[in-house]
């Protein structure tokens, strides 16, 4: 950091000549390779690890390179080393540092040969921004160290995303890695980004200023990307990347460039042989927040979620547990052959949300509006995994299971299906608002009472003897029984159908009406009932901040 006479000074958890920042990762082979990363000050210009099986005392030295980097805090070394021709199911112990300064000693364990039996822990949204300068990361520490207490077995750690707060700014990662001590040292920590990984503030003091928000995960990509494996799009690996464990494949996707990450994403699935897909992207496909949306990723990893057959897609984002029912082309389904599991992994930072609910296509929903993290304890045994959500204290969230060999989940649940076809905003049925009003399907055109969509989302609505005057997200309509010409905020609009009254309410053509106020809208077929939606969750991106 700068003082005001314009002298270097080094932060509170800034880098010393003593590693920190340690950290483990599968960065290949799980069964013969490991990756180890840290930190020191620019002093140190020499590092090493040495490791050992854990029941033999001789140790071996291998070499280590860093790159160094100047934060908007700090100039540090970051250290990393690949390890490879380890023995399979294999414990080490290893140790980092220079001639001087060594760390203490830590353990790892190589994946088992034939291994198809094994469990690991999800979390997601611990970022924590409070103190401002020197964030508190013990409430997901702790939790992770009681959770690894009562599941010992558990071989890593997997994230959905936000695993800081401002990814761009040196003190959030310093939190974390303070936070995570004695815990990823020697549980190998396998992240994915998200938003808050993405973005960052000019500067920090004497209060945080000029937030951005990048296309890239920069400092993300600097300071992992030599611990994940290297196979992700060209010029988006490190936020991107793929990896086998057991009978498992792991695909983690970044947030930024789906367009690009699309074609990378579903071939590396369709390349996996792996009895179990299970994939990490940080936004809900199936959100439960009331301005959730999907329409900026989604339409690229469409084909690798469904196309590339993820089993179990795991979210974050909303701060709330949720899961889906087996989904594709948002449609709703009961066999996990049928569609992919989407799984909101709640919060493991006590961080809440207060406006989330249940929608309509979820099995399971809690709104964790409670001072405590969550975790998820994912088991998986040859053809069958199970997912138990905790709540950091210990009780249960949510069990569910999914029996391949059965083509069966538990506990049962059917997707509704319906014999009229039903109205939904965000997911979110109409319920009372629309009972015996169903939209209709007339030469080809679906028509739905719209004012009373309109309604629903608190939106100005009048109704007079032929008309219909409808005002909502800064558009408005009138529509004429009878007439394909609508009078818009933008100039007269020409409709492909006549609204027609029905039940004293107008019923208009619904692809027209939802492109007037900028909506998007679909017809679920399996489930029958017709979806709105609109964007309502502005994610911007801005230029890097100039030096």
């Amino acid at each position: 950091m700068i003082d005001g006479n314009g002298n270097f000074y080094k932060p509170e958890r800034g880098s010393t000549a003593v590693p920190d920042h340690i950290m483990l990762a599968f960065c290949g082979d799980a069964k013969t390779q490991m990756a180890v990363i840290w930190r020191t000050c620019t002093d140190v210009e020499c590092g090493y690890i040495l490791f050992r099986k854990e029941n033999e005392t001789e140790w071996i030295k291998a070499a280590a390179k860093f790159e160094t980097q100047e934060t908007d805090i700090d100039i540090s070394n970051y250290w990393s080393v690949r390890l490879s021709g380890l023995e399979a199911g294999t414990k080490y112990v290893y140790n980092v540092g220079s001639d001087k300064n060594r760390s203490e000693n830590f353990t790892f364990e190589t994946e088992p040969e034939n291994l198809e039996k094994f469990s690991f822990i999800v979390i997601s949204d611990h970022q924590k921004g409070d103190p401002c300068h020197l964030p508190d990361y013990s409430i997901v520490g702790n939790m992770l160290k009681v959770a690894l207490e009562r599941h010992p077995e558990c071989r890593f750690i997997f994230t959905a995303g936000d695993n800081c707060d401002n990814g761009q700014n040196e003190l959030q990662w310093n939190g974390m890695f303070e936070g995570l001590k004695g815990i990823i040292e020697s549980k190998p920590y396998m992240m994915c980004t998200g938003n808050h990984d993405n973005r960052g503030f000019i500067t920090y003091f004497p209060e945080p200023t000029g937030k951005f928000y990048l296309e890239h995960a920069d400092f993300f990509d600097f300071q992992f990307g030599a611990a994940y494996p290297e196979n992700g799009p060209e010029g988006y690996t490190g936020e991107n990347y793929s990896f086998d464990y057991g009978n498992t494949h792991f695909l983690v996707l970044g947030i930024n460039a789906p367009d690009i990450v699309e074609d990378w994403a579903y071939n590396d699935l369709q390349n996996s042989n792996k009895t179990w897909k299970l994939g990490a992207y940080h936004f809900p496909i199936y959100p439960v927040m009331p301005e959730g949306q999907n329409n900026d990723g989604y339409p690229w990893l469409r084909k690798p979620i469904e196309d590339g057959r993820l089993d179990i897609l795991f979210e974050g984002h909303e701060h709330s547990f949720a899961r889906t029912f087996p989904t594709k082309g948002d449609e709703h389904f009961d066999k996990p052959s049928e569609g992919t599991v989407h799984y909101i992994v709640g919060n493991g930072g006590g961080n809440i949300y207060h406006s989330n609910a249940r929608k309509i296509w979820h099995s399971a929903f809690y709104p964790q509006e409670i001072r405590m993290g969550s975790y998820t304890l994912v088991e998986i045994d040859g053809n069958v995994l199970t997912a138990t959500a905790y709540l950091a204290d210990g009780r249960i969230i949510d069990v569910f299971t999914i029996d391949k060999s059965k083509d069966l989940i538990t506990p049962y649940a059917l997707a509704p299906t319906y014999d009229w076809t039903k109205m939904a905003f965000k997911g979110q049925m109409l319920e009372l608002i629309s009972r015996e009003l169903y939209p209709e399907k007339k030469d080809g055109i679906w028509y739905a009472p719209f004012g009373v969509v309109i309604q629903f989302i608190g939106g100005k609505v009048i109704k007079e003897k032929d008309t219909l005057y409808v005002e909502s997200y800064g558009h408005r309509a009138t529509f004429t029984e009878g007439s394909q010409l609508v009078k818009t905020d933008l100039g007269t609009v020409e409709m492909h159908g006549k609204p027609y009254f029905y039940r004293n309410q107008l019923f208009v053509p619904v692809d027209d009406s939802a492109k007037m106020f900028e909506m998007e809208w679909y017809y679920a077929e399996h489930n029958n009932f017709i979806n709105w939606n609109t964007s309502s969750e502005d994610k911007p991106l801005s230029k890097h901040p100039e030096e």
